[in-house]
């Protein structure tokens, strides 16, 4: 059977777990058809003993060569086997290597440090274009340290203090893990210069750590990706972690066994960045290593595309017509251009669609949790509360209702007045329209001094006057502002709701 085109895999060969993901295709916002790990810890031991104990070499073999069949399975075009540090660091590490190739047919290849942290910071760049800050990517035997600039790697270092090698070095003693820790970060010359920027958290570890604060306090959602905690909050919860015992360990739920276990080392870590970085926020991000291969392998036009964008593309799918959001996006732009959150707007038209093949009676609520619960990783949490609130309110959800919660309390007042501003626009604009995104040109819309003007056709729309008016006054309200309806061709004067 054909490789399907575009569609790659990458196994990568950590010192946790042993993971294979699928795109597929090669685009701005890839789905991942296969996510599939072995928890193996490879790693483990070879701080000790320097090299893979046996039963650990064959339980990694057989892992890499069935994650290696399923990618074929799957008729990848092309296959990457990526290993990071515990095969750099093992004695034995190249007759592993060797050992998959005469299993499987496939080549690994074994990054450096200096490449894993490359490829960690060309993640997170993907996710938040234009990132200025420093990445961390805390895998089981090394931490990988980058400076970006404008989403740009300029410094980068590779350090072998991950949880397993900590662990095993220290004999489980934490203060001692902690005085390696300082001492390892002050010897990178290049990271005062960057304290107080964003600090961006990569690694199963780290996203344990914001799984388990999420659950701690209830946190409407339970997408690690975007997740932001201030140093003070990010600090004091590691804090509290760092002094787990093995009985509160083994009764946390929130996150696997294995990674519950290494839950003091990697608050640990994170605890001892933030003494030194003081960075103005940690954000947690789901894409590093492997999404930093494939975004390497887009091209530039493709590289440049927001993200953001396109995720609402592949999540709005099948549109009745394409013309719909850039016609969209043009009618309101006299509403748009007094919204906090107006670059959010193209993203709304995009979206604005989607729920057209539903039953009207589940419209609003199946808009409001396909975005808010979006596969993709791209958009942050205010992000996707905001696109949410206002598809809910444009298929005549109310915001105020139990339905919305968990979107409007991740907004601001003023955010969540935002979206339910441009929910009602847009409920107004496929009223007039019946989503033919070109037909909005004869529906203008204007600034008329402290009110917006809206002209309406009645030949032209098969919408009800009274109801273009309770439209409107809706709208009204929300925006603060009058909104005058005024019949093109009837000639009477404009009445303002």
């Amino acid at each position: 059977m054909a490789a399907a085109p575009g569609r790659l895999g990458i196994v990568d060969i950590g010192s946790n777990s042993i993971r294979l993901v699928v795109y597929d295709r090669q685009a701005r916002a890839p789905l991942a058809l296969v996510n599939r790990k072995a928890a193996i810890g490879l790693g483990t031991d070879v701080e000790r003993h320097g090299r893979f104990a046996a039963p650990l070499f064959r339980r990694a073999l057989e892992a890499v060569s069935a994650l290696v069949a399923t990618a074929r399975a799957t008729q990848v075009a092309e296959l990457a086997l990526l290993a990071t540090a515990a095969v750099r660091n093992a004695a034995n590490g190249a007759d592993f290597c060797r050992a998959v190739q005469a299993r499987t047919g496939a080549t690994v290849t074994v990054l450096t440090g200096s490449e894993e942290a490359r490829l960690a910071a060309a993640g997170v760049a993907s996710a938040f274009p234009g990132a200025s800050g420093v990445v961390g990517d805390l895998g089981g035997g090394s931490l990988e340290l980058v400076a970006l600039d404008k989403g740009e790697a300029v410094e980068r270092s590779s350090l072998d203090i991950g949880p397993l090698r900590l662990a095993e070095r220290h004999g489980g003693r934490l203060d001692a893990a902690g005085r390696a820790i300082d001492a390892a970060l002050a010897d990178i010359a290049w990271l005062k210069a960057w304290r107080r920027r964003p600090f961006y958290a990569v690694g199963g570890a780290w996203r344990a750590v914001a799984r388990l604060h999420m659950a701690h306090h209830d946190y409407p959602l339970r997408i690690v990706h975007g997740y932001r905690l201030s140093r003070r909050r990010a600090r004091d919860f590691t804090a509290m972690l760092e002094q787990l015992g093995p009985g509160s360990v083994a009764r946390i739920r929130a996150v696997s066994t294995r990674r519950a276990e290494m839950l003091p080392w990697g608050a640990l870590a994170l605890g001892r960045l933030l003494h030194a970085l003081k960075p103005a926020e940690v954000i947690f991000s789901a894409q590093g290593l492997r999404e930093g291969f494939h975004f390497g392998r887009l091209d530039t036009a493709t590289r440049a595309q927001p993200p953001l964008l396109a995720a609402c593309q592949a999540l709005a799918g099948r549109r009745r017509l394409r013309d719909a959001a850039p016609a969209l996006e043009a009618w309101l732009a006299p509403i748009a251009r007094r919204l906090a959150c107006r670059r959010l707007v193209g993203a709304a038209c995009i979206l604005a669609d989607m729920g057209w093949g539903e039953h009207p009676e589940y419209r609003a609520p199946l808009a409001l949790q396909r975005t808010l619960f979006m596969p993709w990783p791209v958009p942050d949490h205010r992000q996707r509360a905001f696109l949410a609130l206002a598809l809910f309110v444009r298929y005549g959800g109310q915001a105020s209702g139990g339905e919305a919660a968990p979107a409007r309390c991740l907004l601001g007042e003023d955010e969540a007045n935002d979206a339910k501003a441009l929910g009602k626009a847009l409920r107004l604009a496929f009223e007039l329209c019946a989503g033919q995104g070109g037909a909005l040109a004869t529906f203008p819309l204007a600034e008329h001094g402290t009110a917006l003007r809206l002209t309406v056709d009645p030949a032209a729309t098969v919408a009800a006057f009274d109801k273009l008016e309770r439209y409107a006054a809706s709208l009204a309200r929300v925006l603060g502002r009058p909104v005058e309806l005024r019949r093109s061709r009837a000639r009477q004067n404009p009445g303002a709701v």
